[in-house]
């Protein structure tokens, strides 16, 4: 931690306590009475604000992009690959496919990633099946 972010730390502490300081002492002032009539005008508030923060955050965790990658690896099975799913997942055994040798001299062709950051295997050599599932709004069941 930088000295400048913990005195920035130690900023906003001293802000939040001196108008915390500063409400207990105007709502003293003040009188139970109309006190709890400004607790409650407040409080309306502070809950709005929380389910506006609460609101904000879900549509960001919805609208983050980050994918799953498999990446410069040599994996000695396969590589399954689940994200976004609503319900149960279940994929059967799968025996490993065919390898395909490839010429020398010749790179296999790999997919580019998709814009949403979606689900990619690069540069790598699995011994077993390659499986990525996404976005299934159904049940899906996994069998090894």
């Amino acid at each position: 931690m930088t000295l400048g972010s913990r005195l920035r730390g130690w900023a906003v502490a001293f802000a939040v306590g001196v108008l915390v300081a500063g409400l207990g002492t105007f709502l003293a002032i003040q009188g139970l009475d109309k006190a709890d009539k400004w607790g409650s005008v407040l409080g309306l508030f502070v809950g709005l604000a929380g389910l506006g923060l609460a609101v904000a955050g879900a549509v960001g965790a919805r609208r983050q992009a980050g994918g799953q990658s498999v990446t410069g690896s040599t994996i000695g099975g396969g590589v399954t690959q689940v994200r976004g799913v609503g319900g149960s997942v279940r994929i059967g055994p799968a025996s490993a496919p065919p390898v395909v040798p490839v010429p020398p001299g010749s790179s296999p062709q790999v997919p580019s990633p998709s814009q949403g950051g979606g689900q990619t295997v690069e540069s790598s050599s699995t011994a077993g099946p390659v499986r990525q599932i996404d976005g299934v709004g159904g049940d899906v069941e996994l069998d090894q």
